[in-house]
């Protein structure tokens, strides 16, 4: 069914005034950042370094570091994401787990993590994949392990999420099991043991959406930040000043 015209209008207007505040603050308060390959960092996004110490311009769990090749890094709570682009008009952005890039045979090590209060979720454009690693050799013949992340008689087994074999315990016959995220389109079909590799170096896509305690400063042309050393919100305004809470006449 065809969203209602009221909704598909207020969602426009906040994605025009939201565009509109962060190309109109990009100054010394909230500036744009490149760390050398290409993906532009700004609001609500903000790069982690010294001068960012006691205030920010963008949202808490946003802050992006830059690594030594030029690659921005997002930590989440269980590991750390190159960041291979963000999209400001559709709110996403593509993220590599940084364990597996350059390993010509990608391992999951653990499952992706978000906290209930980061405003970050995963995209329908999303597929999970389920891992069993390091299985015994009594594992049935009738499943195809992974050839590369065999070793000393022991297999492992990739799945996409709900087709796993039910006439076999994969959980009392294998060490250990890893959820890992990539994006659909990647798997399309066929062998599913030579296509994941591929698809986890492209990584995954997460939908960001406008944090709830922002609401009231980005209401009024303003853009979030934070006084670490006050601990207390901030509200850049477009007039070039900063408020406590949100903008009175922006």
């Amino acid at each position: 069914m065809a969203p209602p015209l009221f909704f598909l209008l207020a969602l426009s207007i906040f994605t025009t005034t939201f565009s509109d505040a962060a190309g109109n603050l990009s100054s010394s308060y909230c500036p744009t950042y490149d760390c050398g390959n290409g993906v532009q960092i700004r609001y609500p996004f903000w790069l982690v370094d010294n001068t960012t110490s006691t205030q920010f311009c963008g949202y808490r769990d946003f802050g992006l570091t830059c690594s030594d090749s030029g690659e921005p890094i997002l930590t989440l709570p269980t590991d750390s994401y190159c960041v291979k682009n963000i999209s400001y008009h559709d709110y996403t952005l593509t993220l590599v787990d940084i364990d597996i890039v350059d390993q010509p045979c990608p391992r999951a090590r653990h499952n992706l993590s978000i906290n209930a209060n980061v405003p970050l979720s995963y995209s329908s454009k999303d597929l999970n994949l389920t891992f069993y690693f390091n299985c015994t050799s009594n594992s049935s013949s009738s499943l195809e392990s992974i050839e590369c992340l065999g070793f000393s008689g022991m297999r492992s087994y990739v799945f996409i999420v709900g087709e796993e074999m039910e006439d076999f315990d994969l959980l009392e016959n294998c060490e250990e099991k890893v959820v890992a995220t990539v994006m659909e389109a990647e798997i399309g079909v066929g062998n599913l043991n030579s296509r994941f590799g591929g698809a986890m170096k492209k990584g995954f896509v997460l939908d960001w959406r406008s944090l709830r305690d922002c609401g009231e400063c980005e209401a009024r042309d303003g853009l979030c930040g934070y006084n670490t050393a006050g601990r207390e919100d901030l509200c850049f305004c477009k007039d070039g000043s900063m408020s406590r809470g949100y903008c009175e006449a922006c």
